[in-house]
């Protein structure tokens, strides 16, 4: 079985990808994790992002990791986002605290993180487990290579039964330096029964859609991970990315740059359709027509078509049945067509 883990934020484009993905059913395979980097959606909503995954899980079975993840906020971000990651970088026990307050919404798996910068110890690791098992029958450990390695000795003990979630970032999954990270996972898997999900962020924050190359595949973004992440050499059970989006967190502002990006199976590359002017106009003019007039959407059967929420949007706005000039939309577009398109080959086989 080979699984795919999708990292989504909470964030509306996000979160309603997320809620279109489960009603059309995904396959066990797809372990969805959503970072929670701030307490309510918008700003101005009546409710936190605790009642939206009580309702996003109620009438559905799949599971969804949830992280706080600790992360370096710069001065751009929002207030709401910094305020919010403000208290999970400073304080453990607020972390706890959120996970408590979820234990009663099902099917939840609370993930371990750290900053990247952190070495975390044994203590560390019992620290967090001890009250999660409280209420939690399984755990994840997200790590980067290097706290993997801080780890290694004592993880064993903690690992039986949950999840490792190896995060190279936007590090190349063929660097060298990971080869014995690999291994070590590989042989640790002799002992303990345990899954284990290789993260990568395939996505630079500094490719804009400015740099598109209109129709042509996008060479920035490597999502070779997806076709080796089981070779030998690796031993992966399943790998995870942010479904052609860039990790890093959200800022203010920005110029409108209409584009679009399409996955293509067959080549397992994402090409881009840029618009001819910085008009929001042109994601219906041009970019959607483009998309389905091209020899990749050609790709897709009609049942795909009419199924996957990126493509359904896409005829809509083809034909005439959304206006499509959001430039947010376009990104869960992308998102929806590739995670559901991972899905379904990753269930067939």
């Amino acid at each position: 079985m080979k699984l795919y883990m999708p990292i989504l934020k909470n964030r509306t484009i996000e979160l309603s990808v997320l809620k279109e993905l489960i009603e059309v059913k995904l396959c066990n395979n797809i372990f969805p994790m959503l970072e929670i980097i701030q307490e309510k959606t918008r700003s101005n909503s009546k409710t936190t992002y605790i009642e939206e995954l009580k309702e996003l899980l109620e009438n559905h079975n799949n599971y969804v990791f949830v992280d706080f993840p600790k992360l370096t906020l710069s001065k751009s971000i929002a207030d709401p986002v910094k305020d919010f990651l403000t208290s999970v970088n400073r304080d453990n026990n607020f972390v706890l605290e959120q996970y408590k307050l979820c234990s009663d919404i099902k099917n939840i798996i609370p993930v371990i993180s750290f900053n990247q910068k952190e070495s975390p110890s044994e203590k560390d690791i019992k620290d967090y487990m001890r009250p999660l098992l409280q209420n939690y029958q399984r755990i994840a450990f997200r790590l980067s290579p290097q706290q993997y390695s801080s780890c290694e000795s004592f993880l064993g003990l903690y690992i039986n039964n949950n999840f490792l979630l190896l995060d190279i970032d936007d590090k190349g999954h063929t660097n060298p330096a990971f080869k014995k990270i690999f291994k070590s996972i590989k042989e640790l898997k002799k002992t303990y029964s345990f899954y284990s999900i290789i993260l990568n962020s395939n996505r630079s924050a500094q490719f804009y859609n400015k740099n598109i190359e209109d129709g042509e595949p996008i060479e920035e973004i490597d999502n070779s991970l997806k076709e080796v992440f089981n070779a030998t050499s690796y031993s992966f059970d399943g790998f995870g990315d942010y479904a052609c989006v860039s990790r890093d967190l959200p800022t203010s502002g920005g110029a409108i740059s209409p584009a679009g990006v399409f996955y293509s199976k067959e080549s397992n590359f994402f090409v881009g359709f840029k618009g001819r002017l910085a008009a929001l106009s042109e994601f219906k003019n041009y970019i959607a027509p483009a998309i389905v007039k091209s020899e990749y959407w050609l790709e897709f059967d009609k049942v795909h078509q009419k199924k996957c929420p990126g493509c359904k949007k896409i005829l809509d706005i083809y034909n005439g049945k959304k206006t499509g000039m959001n430039q947010g939309m376009w990104k869960g577009i992308t998102m929806g067509h590739y995670i559901y398109t991972i899905s379904e080959e990753f269930c067939e086989e």
